[in-house]
């Protein structure tokens, strides 16, 4: 599913884990400087990856910060359009924000040949930025360039810097290519930087954050009404915000409704179609329909490694189809090899087929390559379960739930180490339920997770209730009754076989 990446596949509460203003007629952005780092003009071979590194914000001010991550964003974005170029992520480049790692050994980590890295200053209404590029095959320096003016240019200084690097790493581009790489879905300024502002809060990650980060879209669409990208991170804004204390019955038609808008404005906008994709197969459980918009995007956007994450996992939870749901997965790998969700997503699926040593082979490399990634907890802590390894489990979830910052996370986590210590494992799936329960109360808990607990303990009527609660509203992980192994309890029961039909799931042995 599309938070993957910053929730846990178990999902107890919510999630673990996600002024420039004046007419653009007036805009002027003046390159001061640009300049052969060596005496190549370009990389000996064509680069077949790059990595764009977080641009560092030297002004001293984080409420810039937006604009700094914003440059690197829309340079991924850009080049991500370029022919033959795998274009590593944001969410693999962000890992190594503020580390102080030299390109050469940035680079390395990353798998690939060349790097662009920058740095950006804002003061009193100017911006200055940098930036270079370095092929780290033989650590040479290829080009940089400088570009000043004022902030209400950076829009235009986006497009002018795109184009550059382009040029730099494919000299070949035809004219149609390059208005490709370097367009920033508007020309409106002060739209582009309410998006910018926007798209700051959406990878912030927390339900404040995803909040504050909708009005910035709605303004930037109110500015420019045909402005497709906004629209899609409205849209994606709106398909996390339930897994983390929203509204699903609110949040996902709003997702989709936005998502549609933009493909409506840019057919040809293969992030809306995945968006569409977890949609109908996660709420609207129109598993068909969900595959074919995964495959309008990847047909689009082949080298999309969010795509293939998202319809792997899909394809792994609804059962059957483990065998496709590896080959997305490993094709997601191939194009961002460092991506640790990616990994964390192939435990997900080789959980899902029950091969519970296997994924957890995958998700303890992952721990040990990412020490500090807590979803790598998570992840060994469902596959403990399914293998009945309960003090493992607790033991995980003391770091995936217990340090999380997340208060609720932390209620359950006590709860639940309280009942182990005091009545083994069902002490712990009865007292980190009442927590649950309890949390239910005042926000949104699935109701799914509550029905798994009272199908581990026994209590197939309680169970069942739950179900139900779970259907009528809509709960995304119903798909996953086919191959979750704590509903195994209740399998023989036909009330499960006559769910598992409303839900629409294939049919699996």
């Amino acid at each position: 599913m599309r938070i993957a990446a910053w929730l846990v596949s178990l999902s107890l509460t919510a999630a673990l884990i996600f002024y420039l203003s004046a007419s653009h007629t007036l805009f002027r952005v003046t390159a001061v400087g640009d300049h052969e780092v060596s005496n190549a003009i370009a990389p000996v071979l064509a680069p077949d990856s790059v990595a764009v590194l977080p641009f560092i914000n030297t002004g001293g001010d984080a409420r810039t910060d937006y604009i700094s991550d914003g440059i690197t964003e829309s340079l991924i974005d850009n080049l991500a359009h370029m022919p033959q170029l795998k274009v590593r992520s944001r969410d693999a480049v962000f890992r190594l924000k503020g580390k102080g790692i030299d390109v050469e050994e940035a680079g390395s980590e990353l798998g690939v040949s060349v790097v662009v890295s920058g740095r950006a200053t804002v003061e009193a209404g100017n911006i200055k930025v940098s930036v270079e590029l370095t092929d780290v095959r033989d650590n040479t320096a290829i080009w940089g360039k400088q570009y000043a003016g004022k902030t209400s240019a950076l829009l235009q200084l986006q497009e002018q810097m795109a184009g550059d690097i382009a040029e730099r790493l494919r000299s070949t581009l035809t004219t149609t290519e390059k208005q490709l790489v370097s367009r920033q879905g508007t020309q409106n300024q002060e739209a582009y930087t309410l998006y910018l502002k926007g798209r700051y809060g959406w990878y912030e990650r927390n339900f404040p954050s995803l909040q504050a980060s909708i009005p910035y879209f709605n303004q930037a669409i109110a500015k420019d009404p045909d402005y497709a990208l906004a629209y899609s991170s409205l849209a994606d804004v709106y398909s996390v915000l339930p897994f983390f204390g929203g509204n699903p019955a609110e949040d996902f038609p709003k997702s989709s409704a936005a998502a549609r808008e933009a493909l409506r404005l840019d057919p040809g906008q293969a992030h809306s179609y995945a968006i569409l994709g977890s949609n109908e197969m996660e709420y609207d459980w129109d598993f068909a329909g969900g595959e074919t918009e995964f495959r309008k995007a990847l047909a689009l956007d082949p080298n999309d490694a969010t795509a293939h994450q998202w319809f792997a996992e899909n394809l792994g939870m609804i059962g059957g189809r483990e065998r496709d749901a590896l080959w997305e997965i490993d094709q997601a790998h191939l194009l961002d090899p460092t991506s640790p969700i990616i990994r964390r997503v192939k435990g997900s699926v080789l959980v899902a087929a029950r091969r519970y040593d296997d994924a957890l082979a995958v998700c303890q490399q992952l721990l040990v390559e990412n020490p500090t990634y807590i979803l790598a907890h998570d992840c060994l802590g469902y596959a403990y379960w399914g293998k009945g390894m309960y003090s493992e489990v607790i033991e995980q979830w003391s770091v995936s739930y217990g340090h999380s910052g997340n208060r609720e996370f932390v209620e359950f986590d006590d709860a639940a180490e309280r009942g182990f210590r005091s009545a083994g494992w069902r002490g712990a799936l009865t007292e980190g339920m009442k927590v649950l329960l309890s949390q239910r109360q005042t926000g949104y808990v699935s109701p799914y997770q509550i029905a798994r607990f009272y199908a581990d303990l026994g209590d197939k009527e309680k169970a069942f209730e739950w179900l139900n609660t779970a259907y009528s509203e809509h709960d995304y992980q119903l798909r996953e009754l086919n191959t979750d192994f704590g509903m195994d309890h209740l399998r023989p029961d036909p009330r499960f076989t006559e769910l598992v039909r409303k839900v629409g799931l294939p049919k699996v042995r």
